[in-house]
């Protein structure tokens, strides 16, 4: 079986997914759970990039993950019981 590695953040790819990490990171910071916080990186995702609601949610979904496991100092940093995790 073969499986396809996650997306990396491509030069094309950086300003909508920085806005997405961003615009999720302060969302929780802020006590907004992770559904609410998710829907709130898909419209800054769209809001830098035209994207469809499906496509924005996948690429804002691979951006949060790319963020929360490689830079999950800063990503989790103030955020709940999280932050001084990493």
């Amino acid at each position: 079986m073969t499986t396809t590695p996650p997306p990396l953040p491509t030069d094309d790819r950086k300003p909508a997914w920085r806005a997405a990490c961003l615009a999720y990171r302060e969302a929780r910071r802020a006590g907004i759970g992770d559904l609410e916080s998710s829907r709130v990186a898909v419209a800054a995702m769209q809001a830098v990039w035209a994207l469809s609601d499906k496509e924005a949610e996948i690429e804002a979904r691979d951006a949060i993950a790319y963020a929360s496991n490689n830079h999950t100092k800063w990503f989790w940093s103030g955020v709940g019981g999280r932050a001084n995790s990493g």
